[in-house]
């Protein structure tokens, strides 16, 4: 029986399901059996090829990065880096390249368009904590900070197959990051948020210690570099004993997550991106009080929700406020912890910001974080008792995930299709 080869497959299985039946009949009729990317690129005006080549240079604490596109047929009218170079050194490419104090305009050339430039791995987060590092064994960072944002002009429909190598320093043994590895250090990236996908997310590369796991439908991996304590094991177990809640809760959880770690002197806290997060190595998986920084930085990386902010209100109290409530009440519902202990930790978290009195006036954090758990707690129960528990706050946090960037007022609307009008938590002076 025919089979095609595995790099062929993955070509194909980026192409639309319609066209990818197209190609199958006619290979069948025409009894020719190769196909290769160029083919079944040539077959889709509105497509191009778009690869990102990262090298690390440990030497010199710099990462070299080369974009290359095909443009086909000059699909990429031009593109624009924002506050490229204040960050960015030796910035070179072909066609008409602009370079100026605030930003980079690239019209690429209609054929093979290359733009390559250097940028400082390592960044101090706080005096004396970082928040991306390289070294001579290891390197870990945000591919966010790596790869510039781009604000493209491109022919409507106009979209991507893009992927990323990784060249790694003589005896570096691996590279790890968010995106499904397609062979050795290649990287399929397809982002459908961004018209012009980038490789963004926690990306860790160098002499690590890797450990991995299907966790339903969730291919999981936790890295750290070798010898660091990172508690790679209990960070999976953990998984596997929460994931069903987390689940059942977000109705959404992505197809491979990947948890970097490293002790001092990175930053001492977590971080979450979009397919990946980070976790200093010495934060617990659960604290002491009860709630899991792991858990508060995966329901971000899930979630993906942030508050609108204007020079009048922030309403990133709602974000803060899930994460961490959520940090708590998944591993609850999971048979992780008593119901008293839950109750200790309303306690506990209400008694931490009684001094609070207004959520929406400050960036949300310590004490405003607290008591935004602390009104949403109350919420979820308002929600429960009022739909006779046909709904909870679970109902409202997935509807919020669909807007991603929310308000105040779009928190209430949620309710509302839920419990009706004049939900008395959100009459609260806290959101005044």
């Amino acid at each position: 029986m025919f089979t095609l080869p595995i790099y062929q497959l993955q070509t194909l299985n980026m192409l639309p399901a319609l066209r990818r039946i197209h190609i199958f009949a006619v290979l069948a009729l025409s009894g020719l059996y190769l196909l290769t990317s160029s083919i079944a690129l040539a077959d889709n005006d509105l497509a191009y090829q778009l690869k990102y080549r990262l090298e690390l240079l440990p030497g010199t604490d710099q990462a070299l990065v080369n974009i290359t596109l095909d443009n086909n047929g000059k699909l990429i009218r031009s593109l624009s880096f924002q506050n490229l170079p204040g960050l960015y050194t030796e910035i070179q490419a072909n066609g008409d390249l602009s370079v100026t104090e605030t930003d980079v305009r690239w019209v690429p050339p209609k054929a093979k368009a290359t733009l390559s430039l250097k940028v400082k791995v390592t960044r101090e987060r706080n005096p004396g904590e970082f928040g991306a590092m390289m070294t001579k064994e290891w390197a870990l960072f945000r591919g966010d900070d790596i790869f510039p944002a781009v604000k493209a002009d491109f022919v409507d429909g106009a979209h991507a197959v893009a992927t990323l190598d990784v060249i790694l320093p003589p005896n570096w043994t691996s590279i790890e990051t968010g995106w499904p590895r397609i062979k050795g250090n290649t990287f399929r990236i397809d982002n459908p948020n961004r018209k012009f996908d980038r490789p963004t997310g926690w990306m860790i590369a160098g002499t690590l210690g890797t450990r991995r796991a299907k966790v339903s439908k969730t291919a999981i991996s936790v890295s750290a570099p070798k010898g660091s304590q990172m508690r790679r094991m209990d960070v999976l177990t953990f998984f596997k004993f929460v994931w069903p809640e987390l689940n059942q809760a977000f109705e959404k959880t992505p197809r491979k997550l990947l948890i970097v770690g490293m002790g001092d002197p990175m930053w001492r806290g977590g971080l979450s991106a979009s397919n990946s997060l980070f976790l200093h190595a010495d934060r617990p998986v659960v604290s002491e009080n009860g709630t899991s920084p792991l858990l508060h930085e995966l329901t971000h990386m899930i979630t993906r929700i942030h508050g609108v902010k204007t020079a009048q209100t922030n309403d990133d109290w709602i974000a803060e406020g899930l994460a961490e409530f959520y940090s708590f009440e998944l591993l609850y519902r999971a048979g992780g912890m008593s119901k008293e202990r839950r109750k200790n930790i309303i306690k506990k978290l209400s008694k931490w910001g009684k001094n609070v009195k207004h959520l929406r006036s400050q960036q949300s954090t310590g004490a405003f974080t607290a008591r935004a758990v602390v009104l949403l707690d109350e919420l979820d129960r308002e929600i429960r008792r009022r739909s006779k528990n046909k709904a909870s706050i679970d109902n409202v946090t997935r509807d919020l995930m669909a807007k991603r960037t929310v308000s105040l007022d779009d928190l209430k609307q949620s309710v509302e299709a839920l419990i009706g009008p004049d939900a008395e938590t959100l009459r609260s002076p806290l959101l005044k």
